[in-house]
């Protein structure tokens, strides 16, 4: 199996527990349990790190300058025509959420978090991994 697959496993791994977290706590019991809360803040900034660390191998694989940044990371994969527009725009978004979750956790968004678990926009994240195996396996990168 290759790292991309491994890397999709976990993008996978973790929505499914997302989703699991929900059906037994529900959104606001996310919320007043701690122990919850955090993991649901784990489990979303480790479905981000799995599609950074996808979208930083398939641009080594072709030979790409090394992003400056992760959202230009998402820029260099739209133009390469990994994603579509509408997933570069998501995998931004969520890069955003991510850097605010490690480096400005105390400035993190109840209200957006919210809607992110009870809209399960993380779903979206197992699009985006979709598209950039899709990519890879089309174009001979880490079989």
């Amino acid at each position: 199996m290759g790292v991309l697959t491994s890397l999709a496993g976990s993008v996978e791994e973790n929505v499914k527990g997302l989703e699991k977290l929900l059906e037994t706590r529900g959104v606001e019991g996310v919320f007043t349990d701690f122990i919850a809360y955090n993991a649901a803040l784990h489990m979303l900034q480790t479905c981000v790190q799995a599609l950074i660390d996808m979208a930083f191998r398939v641009l080594s694989s072709l030979g790409e300058k090394p992003p400056d940044s992760y959202g230009e990371a998402a820029e260099a994969l739209f133009r390469l025509g990994v994603l579509c527009r509408e997933s570069r725009d998501k995998l931004k978004s969520m890069i955003g959420f991510r850097n605010i979750l490690i480096h400005r956790y105390l400035e993190l968004d109840h209200e957006l978090l919210r809607e992110i678990l009870a809209d399960k926009k993380f779903r979206d994240a197992l699009k985006i991994a979709k598209e950039i195996l899709e990519y890879a396996y089309q174009n001979g990168i880490d079989p």
